[in-house]
């Protein structure tokens, strides 16, 4: 629900340039005139910022109170109910949110990163492969492979030796997408990496 509240739009642009207890200001005086779950969730990044954890909670609470069928609000606060350590809670919060919105590749990856941390691999796995599946990763991996395959018959006929080595770099490539990027990907930020990451046929730089 985006607010035209001019201290609230005042908030965000100094959010965005990193004045937190500027942003905090602004959130404050908005949220006097009106009852808005975006400023409140907004309010919460910034006491995020600010290490007040348990203001943080609160503010993802109330936005989630009032509007609980928006699957926003429970990812945000899963995030932050992950930062101060209820894990539980937060994967909890996950499942709402893949419930209500079961295209939200984010809060796939997310819940899976979760689940694998408290031992359910077969759950996160689950989790991950629904997340790429959303955004055309397996598709992408497949195509990689093939082509990998395709250079991977050439080098055979070149030389054997060359072949080995060529087959178990590229066996590293592909493991390094899970093992090196997945905690990136609780952002769209970090989707956009990982999917360059796959498309530049797992090279870095």
């Amino acid at each position: 629900m985006i607010s035209n509240n001019p201290f609230y739009l005042s908030g965000r642009k100094k959010f965005e340039a990193k004045d937190f207890a500027g942003a905090l200001y602004d959130y404050n005086n908005a949220l006097k005139a009106e009852e808005n779950p975006s400023i409140y969730s907004e309010r919460g990044v910034v006491w995020y910022y600010l290490g007040e954890k348990e203001k943080s909670l609160a503010d993802m609470d109330y936005a989630a109170n009032l509007e609980p069928k928006n699957p926003y609000r429970y990812s945000s606060r899963a995030y932050i109910k992950d930062w101060i350590g209820d894990i539980k809670g937060a994967i909890a919060d996950y499942e709402k949110a893949v419930k209500l919105d079961p295209e939200d590749s984010i809060a796939f990856n997310n819940l899976g990163l979760l689940q694998e941390k408290q031992g359910y691999v077969d759950k996160a796995k689950s989790n991950y492969e629904r997340a790429d599946k959303l955004e055309g990763v397996d598709e992408l991996l497949q195509k990689i492979r093939e082509e990998q395959k395709e250079l991977h018959d050439k080098d055979i006929a070149i030389n054997d030796k060359k072949t080995c080595g060529s087959e178990m770099n590229e066996e590293r490539k592909e493991i390094s997408v899970f093992t090196l990027l997945r905690n990136t990907l609780t952002t769209k930020g970090g989707w956009k990496e990982y999917i360059d990451f796959i498309k530049n046929g797992f090279k870095v730089g």
